[in-house]
């Protein structure tokens, strides 16, 4: 598989200063009273259109805010520079829908120019059209001056319907001490029905182009290029030109929906170093014909790259590819504690044999015919080869996340309580309004998706897990805190109350975690296995959310 993005200068705007610093402004094509000539500082006297926004170069705390329920067919250009504390915000305001940039055919919907200290938030992409958008939102950092920025936020974003949906790439070329950007987050971002939701990078940025990125609470599904695509659908998350990664509480599905000739997977690697994946669903990329059609693939030039936690399943062909096709090989790979089950092909695969690719694979729970397949003169010499459960008997395995419901017992799973450190148990109650459980709105505990947040002091949360049949099952997965602060947590897990993993400690700033293994364990119908979080051995609650997705499968 080979996948570069480039997207050219073309359109690059004239600007003119801003007004004051903390500045709001004001956006909306519905008032009768809207005027692009005016100040557009209020509600009443909103700007129409985007012109005055591409006109200006902002600065720090000020916002542009699109109203709520009102639509586009307009692109638009961002400059300028916030500061710490002081962001520059480019979102919604009003009730309603997010508000639409739509289709204007001119080849990008949203364009960022060199940005520092910039949050996006509430807004919606729509590229669809006859001749879609190449990228919903670009950020680009070109030349010198995209050298040294830091701060980029993306939240509550949806893009759909474009070539790529977010590009984040440029011609900066940082010494190896610098970066393009540093510190970029993206959280509860939505990709649909692109050919490519996320892309950051290009062939020829530099490994650290893009240093310390936070990707949690994307949703990218469904990129099949629809209504007919341009390029080709080669994956639904590209992660290249990028050091220090983590990628995690995400759902990746139905990725590779139209052919490349390269091939399609659902998250591809390239030219990046020190990238954790943990606690994601990544599923079902497509059958096109393509090469590859695979969950996770290691293309080459990649360094301590590290899979955990994750579930990994329904792809046309193998859960992870680690490619040996180039010299510039994948080394330190780690693939530790995933679910990766009932793909096409065998689970791990390594392909090709220019180089030897190097690392560990350990307490994997897998279904297959083997756990590790070698092709096309591949080798699995560079690796060190550990306990990995499997095959799965059983017709699907129970990964916590994917099996989440809005009722007690579905799938086998219950969300409980203790308020005597385990004793007894009670049953918490779904909170529609936050999409979590909880004894109450607004209380503590709570288990959520992804994560878990216990009590206090003699307080533990759980989700419990009752066996259908009798059999020997293993248990995988990886617990990690959610945020950083506070004393740390302890999770734990017992089956039937007796313990089968002693409680295990979770710092206050561990991100990576602990592995939560159990390889075997022989259970009976009707037999309760608790997985269980607490406060930690002070009983301190602060920051105290942990992200754990463990999963159950019958060998």
């Amino acid at each position: 598989m080979i996948f570069v993005v480039t997207l050219g200068l073309a359109g690059a705007l004239l600007t003119t200063p801003a007004a004051a610093a903390g500045t709001t402004y004001y956006v909306d094509n519905r008032v009768a009273a809207c005027d692009d000539a005016g100040a557009g500082t209020s509600t009443t006297q909103p700007w129409c259109g985007f012109a005055p926004i591409t006109a200006r170069t902002f600065t720090a705390g000020d916002r542009i805010l699109l109203a709520r329920g009102a639509s586009w067919r307009e692109r638009v250009q961002l400059q300028g520079e916030g500061a710490a504390g002081a962001p520059i915000t480019f979102g919604a305001y009003g009730s309603g829908d997010r508000p639409r940039l739509l289709n204007t055919g001119l080849g990008w919907g949203v364009r960022m120019i060199n940005p520092s200290h910039w949050q996006v938030s509430a807004i919606e992409v729509d590229g669809s059209g006859s001749d879609k958008l190449d990228a919903g939102i670009q950020v680009r950092f070109d030349g010198a001056a995209g050298i040294g920025h830091e701060e980029l936020r993306f939240s509550d974003v949806s893009v759909h319907h474009n070539q790529i949906g977010i590009a984040v790439t440029g011609t900066a070329a940082p010494a190896a001490s610098q970066w393009a950007i540093k510190g970029l987050t993206m959280a509860r971002v939505e990709g649909a029905h692109n050919e490519v939701s996320i892309a950051f990078g290009n062939a020829s940025a530099p490994l650290h182009f893009i240093r310390d990125a936070v990707l949690t609470d994307l949703f990218l599904h469904n990129d099949d290029g629809a209504p007919a695509a341009e390029v080709g659908c080669a994956n639904a998350l590209t992660l290249q030109s990028m050091t220090g990664v983590l990628l995690t509480n995400s759902v990746i599905t139905d990725a590779g929906g139209c052919p490349i000739w390269s091939g399609t997977t659902g998250v591809y690697l390239g030219h990046a170093a020190d990238v954790t994946i943990m606690n994601n669903i990544i599923v079902n990329t497509n059958q096109t014909g393509s090469p590859d059609q695979g969950g996770v693939s290691l293309e080459g030039d990649t360094d301590n790259v590290a899979l955990r936690g994750n579930y990994i399943g329904g792809n046309v062909r193998w859960g992870v590819e680690v490619q040996a096709i180039h010299t510039w090989g994948n080394t330190a790979v780690t693939i530790d504690s995933n679910a990766i089950a009932f793909n096409g092909e065998d689970p791990i695969a390594v392909l090709g044999s220019a180089s030897t690719p190097t690392g560990t694979i350990s307490g994997n729970l897998w279904e297959g015919d083997a756990l590790t397949y070698a092709g096309s003169g591949g080798t699995f010499d560079g690796f060190t080869i550990g306990t990995n459960p499997g095959p799965v008997t059983s017709t699907r395995v129970w990964y916590t996340a994917r099996d989440y419901a809005t009722g007690q017992g579905q799938y086998g799973w219950r969300y409980e309580r203790s308020s005597d450190s385990g004793v007894t148990w009670s049953p918490l109650t779904y909170q529609p309004a936050t999409q979590d459980w909880r004894p109450a709105p607004g209380s503590l505990p709570l288990v959520s998706k992804w994560s878990w947040h216990p009590g206090g002091a003699g307080s533990q949360v759980s989700r419990s897990w009752t066996a259908p049949a009798a059999g020997t099952i293993a248990i995988a997965g990886q617990a990690a805190k959610g945020v950083v602060g506070g004393d740390g947590v302890r999770v734990r897990i017992l089956k039937n109350n007796t313990t089968v993993l002693a409680p295990t400690a979770v710092g206050g700033a561990d991100r990576i975690g602990v592995r939560t293994n159990v390889t075997s364990l022989s259970v009976a119908a009707g037999d309760v296995i608790r997985f269980a979080v607490d406060a930690g051995a002070a009983g301190a609650n602060s920051y105290d959310t942990v992200n754990w997705t463990p999963v159950i499968g019958y060998l």
